[in-house]
């Protein structure tokens, strides 16, 4: 198990979020509310999470309604705009509007056929006349419309058949506003083409109602609602039924006649309406499908929840949406019973109860059971028709007829009920919501909406997740998606509530889109399932359209199923001691990381954090000056488990990893620290022994995840050679295969995961595996008993999927989190629980600090006092003395640092020392010729103060950056195009930055000339350099990536970074030449002026071949013969200090002992 003290032991599988970028803790943003309502059945299977939601901040006018799902778009009604808005979901957390599409009318619906083929029902201009249907292009890039046919009056909705045969539209065919006109009501099948290319208008046909008026073919069954007004006085049945949804189930489609309280049964083939089907009511007396019918019920008339059952009150279905499903070779059709009024002209066919005398025919009857309940308090209040129910004979209502049943139903094909969800949505949220039951969407208020339709369930959408079908319904009123197992259709049970909304927020009082988001959801009308095979994330999704607040919001449905275990691993690489933040550079810092990694395992337990190598190294002066130690310790505490070794675990030598180093992270005891430096590519020297740890398993949750740790096999050329002559590296391929196979045949893990420090010099997916580097080898060559790599020693930034050699159609993730903590690599491992085989593995990247430079994750406190004692020692040993000066060395300007657009004594030392580091006789990478330092990079200036004495926090003053030294070719064209770069551009906050330079090089040039003409010419030691000369350029890695607009430098060829910080190479310079002078001006020399000559200026010591106080080669490379100084890699390594120095810095403090060891300069990562 892990080795942190504060992992838990692993227990249920967390349910993760589909998403490829993770939140910061309790973040908010779009309409996704901090503090959801939702709740769920003991035994749930399947729960929602809201991944992301796209605003349209327009309240309460439809401006998300139907949405259809389409790749990685989504196609949303914005019937506010008359248009389709078409959404990029391909990150369903940052969700993006791409364009609109809109015709000659507004949208009612959209649907999109599996090859493109998108379709939308357009009412006309006056919704009475003729509509039409516009066909598109769903896979273009813009509005592609491919054209359009005339259907019936008001197309409310259109669907496509599952063969992507017909288009079918509901035709709703509603009356005129002043109800003067009723257009019949329709269904239109359209015949669709097999490309993506719109119909003629010869493909329409209409299935209409005449068959069933008075004489026709077919009699109407009774229970059909047709009733109210016929202002044109013929086809009454054909001008009263209003089609308002469709399903499609083979050859035949399944259509609600809401107002009516009927479906009608649609034959595609032939386009008849073949049957006409009434639903019935729902008893209201009966146990179990009560209600609460009176916002007047409490106290003093006041709202009240009281959920009642009422003898003598029937509930008219009255479906809204409507859906198919087959279980058990039978198919079931499922509405949403939202109910419906006929309110046009001075027409309206509802009443309040205690009104129906006089808004009624008369009033209810003396002996009906409800007759002593028409109070305010009892059934007063709630809104029934006033066409049910009235005895014409007796002159009053003998029964009570209310609309909508507050529920979902499950029907059989022949429309006979087979399952209802009774009080279940009230009951459920009764219990949720009791300041809020029963609220209006607009307005968050109390029991406003009991006396009509109550939470109003107006849409329905079944999906299946893991074999089973499942119900998502939307509460139009009070908000939220109920979910049920439709598995059982005769015992349907609930399984899940999720409530996107802040009852805080009163929609209706809100005044700018930024409040209207802070509500959350109101008022969902459109749901869309998005099958896992269809889907973005490759996981099961939920798009819904929320008409009130304008959102349309995605939700991941995540299966809770124990059927599979999910492991979650967090990388890290490089991370070269950054202990401390630095959230200007994107550096997150030890505390910040160990909480990034407390809160993913909140969220997961089942979680690792592992390293592929440079955990130390080339670190900053925090750590280095205790030999890395506080690093070790705090990633230890920041839940640290393993990782592989890497080329600077090995600056301080062999010995020193393993006898200090692994012990440590074991917290004293070697064989609980040898995981953390894994190395099977690693051998005792002359054998092939193994000299580290080659693998090791962690058992989580009962999910074997193996760890294979390699290292570059070029470490022997990176580090001193004197310290690793115990070992040799061998080849990454054959050890990495060798030991997966050896992990395989003992069957002793699940899921094998590579660490290797070697990485790609690339971000590019593209390209990682191109080539032939050891890198590109190792990740095409990986055997497929490897499931992921993660990588390091390069320091960039890449999740990506390469294809595994020998298995068809496979790929496995190869990923690097960049470097110094700015990020973690994420893999996500799903294993099925019951044979261990893994379902799925997939690699991310996951931002520490954003773009605001603020963290995105909380720090955590006992990591923090690690870093802050480490910071108060190095504040300490800060102190002491490196070298001396002879007099001030500071920067461009007066007061000093005011001018960066002249040269400096300071900017051409410190050229000085990073010349020198880079081209002593200890150094290992190819010498340098020529330094350039920029002077944004020098925030301090060396003063000689009393005596002349430097210091460790002076020399760090100078250069707080941690930049490392790059070594790169440029040719003598590139040189000049650099010098010239001096001179920014004129955007640029100040005119010129001016390099300091190395001595032996000079430049004569020309302020006055034209730009990019101004460097008049160069020599090296005297001797001019052509246009084509190479010269090798070492400069920091911040000027080396092309910063400060020199961008000729990012151009450069043969780039090697050093692994010195700029801090450690400084050190080493002071410690070689015990006094330092400043480093005389002149070498960039204005128009004629002779330039300075090789060796005249003689004080600065070491470099060149002058005659300063420092003993000179004379080498082309300005190489000094004293003695040989250790040096860091990568970021910052740990360079000791000498004899004099280290004898300095044998410091007790709190009872430790600190010395400096000598390293020697690698010349790679």
């Amino acid at each position: 198990m892990p080795s942190s003290h504060r992992r838990a032991a692993a227990g249920l599988t967390a349910a993760a979020v589909a998403c490829s970028l993770a939140l910061a803790p309790g973040a908010a943003f779009g309409a996704i509310v901090t503090d959801p309502i939702t709740t769920s059945a003991d035994d749930a299977a399947l729960s929602l999470t809201p991944l992301g939601s796209f605003e349209t901040g327009v309240f309460d006018e439809g401006a998300a309604e139907i949405v259809a799902a389409y790749g990685d778009r989504l196609f949303v009604v914005n019937a506010q705009a008359a248009t389709v808005s078409v959404l990029d979901y391909s990150d369903p957390t940052n969700i993006v509007k791409e364009f609109d599409i809109s015709g000659a009318g507004v949208a009612n619906s959209v649907a999109v056929r599996d090859d493109g083929l998108g379709v939308i029902a357009l009412e006309a201009p006056v919704k009475t006349d003729p509509g039409s249907l516009l066909f598109f292009d769903a896979n273009a890039a813009g509005s592609t419309i491919l054209g359009s046919v005339t259907v019936g009056a008001l197309p409310d909705m259109v669907t496509i058949s599952a063969d992507g045969q017909y288009a079918v539209a509901a035709n709703e065919g509603e009356p005129s506003d002043d109800f003067t006109i009723d257009p019949e009501g329709s269904i239109s099948v359209v015949t669709l083409p097999a490309g993506v290319t719109a119909p003629g208008q010869g493909a329409v046909a209409t299935a209409d109602f005449r068959d069933f008026e008075a004489g026709g073919s077919l009699p109407l069954p009774e229970g059909v609602r047709v009733f109210g007004p016929n202002p044109a006085g013929d086809l009454p049945v054909s001008r009263n039924l209003e089609p308002e949804y469709i399903t499609v189930d083979g050859a035949t489609a399944y259509v609600t006649l809401q107002e009516a309280n009927s479906l009608a049964v649609v034959d595609l083939a032939s386009a008849t309406v073949s049957a006409i089907v009434p639903l019935g009511t729902k008893d209201h007396g009966a146990t179990g499908a009560g209600l609460d019918a009176s916002d007047r019920d409490g106290a003093a008339e006041g709202p009240a929840i009281n959920i009642d059952t009422y003898p003598g009150l029937n509930g008219m279905y009255m479906p809204d949406a409507i859906d198919a499903y087959t279980t058990g070779g039978a198919t079931y059709l499922v509405t949403a019973n939202e109910g419906d009024v006929r309110e046009w002209g001075e027409y309206i066919d509802e009443s309040r109860v205690g009104n129906l005398a006089t808004d009624g025919y008369g009033p209810v009857c003396a002996d009906s059971p409800l007759a002593s309940l028409t109070g305010a308090a009892d059934l007063g209040r709630l809104a029934v028709s006033k066409e049910d129910g009235f005895n014409a004979d007796e002159g009053c209502y003998e029964e009570l007829y209310s609309y909508g049943a507050r529920s979902f139903s499950i029907w059989n094909t022949s429309g006979e009920l087979v399952w209802d969800s009774g009080d279940a949505f009230e009951r459920l949220t009764a219990e949720l919501l009791p300041a809020n039951f029963n609220s209006d969407h607009g307005a968050s208020e109390f029991d406003t909406r009991s006396d009509a339709k109550g939470p109003e369930p107006e849409s329905v959408t079944v999906g299946e997740v893991d074999g089973v079908p499942y119900a998502f319904v939307g509460l139009e009123r009070v908000g939220g998606i109920m979910v049920f197992d439709l598995s059982s259709p005769a015992d349907a049970s609930f399984v899940t509530y999720f409530n996107n909304r802040d009852f805080a927020v009163s929609g209706e009082d809100t005044t700018d889109a930024a409040g209207l988001a802070a509500a959350g959801d109101l008022g969902p009308e459109g749901i869309a399932f998005v099958a896992a095979e269809d889907s973005p994330t490759g996981a099961p999704l939920l798009a819904v359209g929320n008409e009130v607040s304008g959102s349309t919001t995605v939700y991941s449905v995540d299966s809770t199923l124990d059927t599979t275990t999910d492991v979650q691993v967090l990388t890290i690489n490089d991370f070269h001691g950054r202990i401390e933040p630095n959230f200007g550079n994107g550096e997150a810092g030890a505390a910040v990381i160990a909480g990034a990694v407390s809160q993913f395992e909140s969220e997961n337990p089942n979680t690792l954090f592992v390293s592929s190598g440079d955990m130390i190294g080339a670190s900053t002066f925090t750590s280095f000056i205790q030999q890395d130690n506080p690093t070790i310790d705090a990633l230890v505490e920041a839940g640290l488990d393993l990782g592989a070794v890497g080329n600077h675990e090995f600056d301080a030598g062999f010995a020193d990893l393993v006898e200090r180093v692994i012990p440590r992270y074991g917290q004293g005891d070697e064989v609980a620290g040898a995981p953390y430096a894994l190395g099977a590519n690693v051998y005792l020297a002359g054998t092939d022994e193994p000299a580290l740890q080659e693998y090791v398993v962690e058992d989580v949750d009962g999910v074997r995840v193996a760890f294979i740790g390699t290292v570059t096999a070029d470490t022997a050329t990176l580090v001193s050679p004197a310290g690793i002559t115990e070992i040799e590296f061998g080849d990454q391929l054959e050890a990495a295969n060798r030991v997966a196979a050896e992990i395989t045949s003992a069957d002793a893990a699940d899921v094998v995961v590579l660490l290797t420090h070697d990485g790609a010099p690339t971000e590019d997916c593209a390209t990682i595996a191109q080539g032939d580097s050891d890198y590109a080898a190792l990740v095409n060559g990986a055997s497929a008993e490897i499931d992921a790599i993660v990588s390091g020693h390069t320091h960039q930034p890449y999740a990506c999927e390469v294809p595994v050699n020998g298995v068809a159609g496979t790929e496995r993730p190869v990923i690097q989190a960049n470097q110094y903590g700015t990020m973690l690599g994420k893999l996500d491992i799903s294993v099925d629980t019951a044979t261990g085989e893994l379902v799925s593995i997939g690699g991310s990247l996951v931002p520490l600090v954003g773009e605001d430079d603020a963290p995105l994750f909380a720090a955590d406190p006992e990591v923090e006092a690690i870093v802050a004692d480490a910071v108060e020692v190095a504040d300490e040993l800060g102190s002491v003395e490196v070298g001396s000066i002879t007099g001030d060395i500071v920067r461009g300007g007066t007061p000093p640092g005011d001018d960066r657009g002249v040269e400096s004594s300071l900017g051409n030392l410190v050229a000085d020392m990073y010349l020198w580091a880079t081209s002593n006789e200890s150094y290992a990478g190819t010498p340098a010729q020529i330094a350039l330092m920029n002077p944004g990079g020098l925030r301090a200036d060396l003063l000689f103060g009393e005596d002349g004495t430097v210091t460790y926090r002076d020399v760090a003053n100078v250069q707080p950056f941690a930049n490392t030294l790059v070594t790169l070719t440029l040719t003598g064209a590139q040189l000049e195009q650099v010098l010239e770069e001096q001179w920014q551009p004129e955007s640029s906050s100040r005119p010129k930055l001016h390099l300091g330079v190395s001595e032996g090089f000079s430049y004569v040039y020309d302020p006055n000339a034209a730009a990019g003409s101004r460097i008049l010419s160069m020599t090296l030691n005297g001797e001019a350099i052509g246009a084509d000369d190479e010269m090798t350029i070492v400069t920091n890695s911040f000027l080396a990536a092309g910063g400060d607009n020199f961008f000729t430098l990012a151009e450069g060829t043969n780039v090697a970074d050093s692994g010195q910080v700029d801090l450690a190479a400084s050190v080493a310079y002071f410690e070689e030449f015990e006094v330092v002078e400043p480093a005389p001006l002149g070498r960039a020399v204005v128009g004629e002026t002779p330039a300075p000559g090789d060796g005249d200026g003689g004080s600065t010591p070491g470099a060149g071949n002058g005659s300063g106080s420092g003993s000179g080669s004379g080498s082309d490379s300005g190489r000094g013969t004293g003695s040989t100084a250790g040096q860091l890699g990568v970021t910052g390594a740990e360079l000791p200090l000498g004899a004099a120095l280290g004898a300095a810095l044998l410091l007790v403090a709190g009872g430790v002992l600190f010395a400096l060891r000598r390293r020697t300069t690698p010349a790679g990562e």
